[in-house]
C-alpha cells in the first residue's frame, strides 16, 4: 500500500509482464541514485577522507574546499545567507567517525553517522552530546553546523533519490532524500530559518536511538497516523518528570473539565514571543542559578500566559509554602503560585500535537473558547481573557512525540431560572 507504483496480484500475463517492466525500472533508478556513490555501501568507519565537506570547529571556523552540487544554488531549508560554499552534493567520503574526540564535527560526517543503521549507538549518542555541548558553548557554531547540514540535504540529486523505495537502498543519497522528506512533512510549509535548524536538531537527537532514517521515517508515518487521543498524550508525556496533580470531572471528544490542585511556578516576563532567554534564565534557576545554589528537578509542563510571561513548575516541595523556595538571582524571575489556577481551580483543557506555532495555538484557543461555549454545562470564567498554552517536552522531541494543551478557568453554569 505504500509503494502505488506496483500493481496488485494477478495470474494473467500482462500483470508479469508489468511486474518485470516495474522491476527494470526500479532497478534502473537504484542505479541512477548509486552512480558516482561508491562510499554508500561502505561503513562509516572504513570510509575514506576526502575534500567534499564543510565542518564546523570548536570556535565555528569553516573549511573552505567544499564541492557545489550543480543544482544546489536554489535552498529549499536554511538560512539563505548560508552561501553556495555550503550548497552540496557529497561526492567523497567523510574522513573518519564523527564524534572522535578532538575532531570538528562536519555536516556529512553528522549525516553518515546518525542515518546509517550500521552506526553503533554509542557512536551516534558521542555525536548528540558534541552537538548538544556546541550548542551550550557556541550557539553561533551549532547554528552554522544545522544551516550546512540542512544545504547537505539540499543538495541531494537527482530527483528519483527523494522518492520512498519499496525496499531501503543504502544509498547516502537516497537517505538524504527520506530526510528531505520528513522535514517537508512537519514543517508543513514553514520557511522561518530557526524552524527549519530546530527540527533538523531533533531529527538527529531521534536517529541517536533509532535504526537509522528508515525506520525513524516509518515511526513517524506510524505515530502521525494515530489519534491524537488523551491516552496517546498521556504516552508523549515525560514520565520521569513531577507535574501538577488534577482529576478530569468531564471528558468530551477532544477537550476535558480537570480540577487542579494548588502549585507554585517560577516565572518571568518574556522578552519576545519566543523567548529564548527567559527559557533559559528559568532553566538556570531550577539547576542552581539561585541564591542558595540550591539545584533542583526538572518539571513539566511549561506554561506560557498571554504570549508575554513564561512559568516553569516548581517541585512539589514547594506548591504549599512559597516562602521556602530558593531565592532568584534577580527581580526579574520570581516565585509565585500559579495563576492559573488562582481565578479557579476548575480548567477546560483542550490537547493537540505537533508544533506550538502561533498561528496553531492561536487556532486550538478560539476551538477551545468555543466549545467552552457552547456547552451546556460551563461557563468561562473570563470570556475576554486568553488560554494559557501548556508544553509537555523538551526542546528536542520531534512533532510526532509532543504534547500541548491550551487551557482556560471555567465555572459551572448556573441554572436557568
Amino acid at each position: 500500500e505504500d509503494c502505488p507504483w506496483l500493481p496488485h496480484r494477478s495470474s494473467n500475463r500482462s500483470t508479469s509482464n508489468g511486474m518485470v517492466a516495474v522491476t527494470r525500472t526500479s532497478l534502473l533508478l537504484v542505479i541512477v541514485c548509486l552512480w558516482g556513490e561508491a562510499s554508500a555501501f561502505v561503513p562509516n568507519s572504513a570510509v575514506v577522507g576526502g575534500d567534499a565537506s564543510c565542518f564546523v570547529g570548536a570556535k565555528g571556523g569553516r573549511k573552505a574546499t567544499c564541492t557545489a552540487a550543480p543544482r544546489s544554488s536554489q535552498h529549499k531549508f536554511g538560512s539563505a545567507n548560508t552561501g553556495a560554499a555550503f550548497s552540496l552534493r557529497m561526492v567523497g567520503g567523510s574522513e573518519g567517525k564523527a564524534g572522535e574526540e578532538g575532531e570538528n564535527l562536519r555536516a556529512e560526517q553528522v549525516l553518515r553517522t546518525l542515518m546509517s543503521v550500521r552506526s553503533k549507538e554509542s557512536e551516534k549518542v558521542a555525536v548528540v552530546d558534541r552537538m548538544m555541548g556546541m550548542r551550550q558553548t557556541n550557539a553561533d557554531a551549532m547554528q552554522e553546523l544545522l544551516d550546512a547540514m540542512l544545504a547537505e540535504m539540499n543538495g541531494v540529486s537527482p530527483v528519483w533519490c527523494t522518492l520512498r523505495w519499496p525496499v531501503p537502498p543504502p544509498s547516502y543519497r537516497a537517505k538524504l532524500g527520506v530526510l528531505s522528506r520528513m522535514m517537508v512533512r512537519v514543517l508543513d510549509g514553514e520557511t522561518e530559518p530557526r524552524r527549519q535548524r530546530s527540527a533538523m536538531a531533533q531529527f538527529m537527537r531521534q536517529l541517536s536511538t533509532s535504526r537509522g532514517i528508515w525506520g525513524l521515517e516509518r515511526e513517524m508515518i506510524t505515530r502521525t497516523k494515530r489519534q491524537t487521543s488523551m491516552k496517546e498524550m498521556l504516552d508523549r508525556t515525560p514520565q520521569d518528570l513531577e507535574t501538577p496533580k488534577y482529576t478530569v470531572e468531564k471528558e468530551f471528544s477532544d477537550w476535558e473539565i480537570r480540577n487542579y490542585e494548588k502549585f507554585s511556578v517560577v516565572s518571568a516576563q518574556m522578552e519576545n514571543s519566543f523567548g529564548p532567554g527567559t527559557f533559559n534564565a528559568l532553566a538556570g534557576y531550577i539547576f542552581g542559578s539561585n541564591k542558595e545554589g540550591v539545584k533542583m528537578k526538572m518539571t513539566t509542563p511549561v506554561i506560557n500566559t498571554a504570549g508575554s510571561k513564561m512559568s516553569f513548575i516548581m517541585p512539589s516541595d514547594y506548591w504549599q509554602d512559597t516562602q521556602k523556595s530558593p531565592t532568584p538571582m534577580t527581580g526579574d524571575v520570581k516565585v509565585e503560585t500559579s495563576d492559573m489556577v488562582e481565578e479557579s481551580s476548575t480548567l477546560a483543557v483542550a490537547w493537540f500535537g505537533g508544533y506550538a506555532t502561533k498561528d496553531e495555538v492561536d487556532k486550538r484557543k478560539k476551538t477551545l473558547l468555543s466549545s467552552v461555549e457552547a456547552s451546556e454545562e460551563w461557563d468561562l470564567v473570563n470570556p475576554a481573557g486568553d488560554p494559557y498554552l501548556l508544553q509537555y517536552n523538551d526542546p528536542f522531541q520531534p512533532p510526532w512525540k509532543r504534547r500541548n494543551e491550551v487551557v482556560a478557568p471555567v465555572k459551572r453554569r448556573a441554572p436557568a431560572t
